[in-house]
């Protein structure tokens, strides 16, 4: 079998050093990846649904992850409602993205979307919340 390249590759660059955050984006990555595949492998149009409820589902997790976390570190009202935003309307433009992706037969509206997403959130979301996020302390725990 022929070794597929990745849509989006996960680095440590990426990481924003809160553990359950970085596992979590680690997760998104991994589920538009495998959209990517299915994609690439010739699934098309039958693999979009099922895979984009798994990844609004990941997604969705996410983001009331992060919405605790800055809601237990005392963010004030305007960020929490920011951040409950987000998903709306990630939501509501990932159903957009998927109608055109059926209407125009081409999986990969949606998949550019998703990507456009991850890149926003990682790059203009995390830094709008890293100040906050960033006063957590990590234990490290044996098992």
């Amino acid at each position: 079998m022929k070794k597929e390249p990745l849509y989006i590759v996960w680095n440590q660059k990426q990481a924003i050093n809160v553990p359950i955050i970085d596992e979590q984006h680690h997760a998104i990555v991994a589920a538009i990846n495998s959209l990517y595949f299915f994609i690439t492998q010739g699934w098309g149009l039958s693999a979009l649904s099922p895979t984009l409820k798994i990844i609004k589902a990941t997604i969705g997790f996410h983001l009331k992850t992060e919405e605790g976390i800055l809601e237990k570190l005392g963010a004030n009202h305007e960020i929490l409602h920011e951040h409950s935003n987000i998903f709306n309307t990630f939501s509501l433009n990932a159903d957009i993205s998927i109608k055109e992706a059926i209407i125009e037969q081409d999986p990969m509206i949606l998949l550019k979307f998703l990507r456009d997403w991850w890149l926003q959130h990682r790059n203009e979301d995390h830094p709008d919340y890293a100040k906050t996020l960033s006063t957590i302390t990590v234990t490290e725990d044996e098992y």
